[in-house]
Order: structure tokens, then sequence, then C-alpha cells
């Protein structure tokens, strides 16, 4: 499979203001089946990746576990050849999204440990072992 990203713009109307908004569309191609859109269309790339279980996009679907990889490498292969800012800007914010996010570590307020803290309604600053001794003390 030689992939490659087909970029669109698509104007979309406000039914309130009346004005029109611009948005790009990325449509993933294969190039081995034929050498122009619409017959080597594969499907279109996600603005979100949602890495769970079951694939929620159809891109996903057909990509798997490595589908984001396959996304960055088309979206770093498309911002090379593209000269739109437009498209360059949607291409960067997409690549940013794309991104690890890197581990949150903290330290226990009691020992001074580090620990990743779970998030709730409450930021955590006692780490767990902490807080199993501070409830079976009570």
């Amino acid at each position: 499979m030689k992939l490659k990203l087909s970029v669109s713009k698509k104007y979309m109307r406000s039914k309130a203001s009346g004005s029109t908004t611009e948005e790009v569309v990325f449509a993933v191609v294969d190039l081995d089946r034929s050498r122009s859109y619409p017959l080597n269309f594969v499907c279109r790339l996600p603005k979100n990746f949602k890495m769970e279980s079951n694939p929620s996009t159809k891109f996903q679907e057909i990509y798997g576990k490595e589908s984001s990889q396959i996304a960055i490498k088309l979206l770093t292969n498309a911002l090379r050849s593209e000269s739109d800012f437009a498209v360059i800007s949607e291409i960067e914010k997409r690549l940013k999204a794309l991104e690890p996010k890197p581990d949150i570590e903290n330290r226990c307020r009691l020992c001074g440990g580090s620990f990743q803290p779970k998030f709730g309604r409450h930021q955590q600053r006692i780490c767990q072992k902490c807080r199993t001794k501070i409830q079976t003390a009570q």
C-alpha cells in the first residue's frame, strides 16, 4: 500500500449568521489502486484519535493499532509538500494532538516520593501508600 493524503477545502454556511467557514478535509488515498482521486479513496483522516479498545473511526478500523503512526507519517509527508497556510496550520494542529502526552509525576507531601496522581474532583497530593497508612491508623 502506497498511502498519501489528498487535501480539500469544504465551505460550510452557518444557518444563524449566514457566514461561511472553511474546513480542511484530509482523505487517505492508496496510490497503488489508481492514480486519480475518487478511485483510490480509502477513508477520511479523523480530526482526533481516541485510543480505546474498539475503533471509533473507519481509519482506526482499517489500520488498527498502528493507525496513529500511519497518521503521523501521512501528515508529516503532507506538511513537506503543502504551501497553503490554512492547510499547514491544520496539519500542525493534528500533529500536535497526536503527540504522546508525558506522564505527570507528583511528589507526596508526607514521604516525598514521586507518584502518578489519579485525577478526579480534587488534586491528589498524597501517594497511595501514605493514604492507606492514614486510613488504617484511624
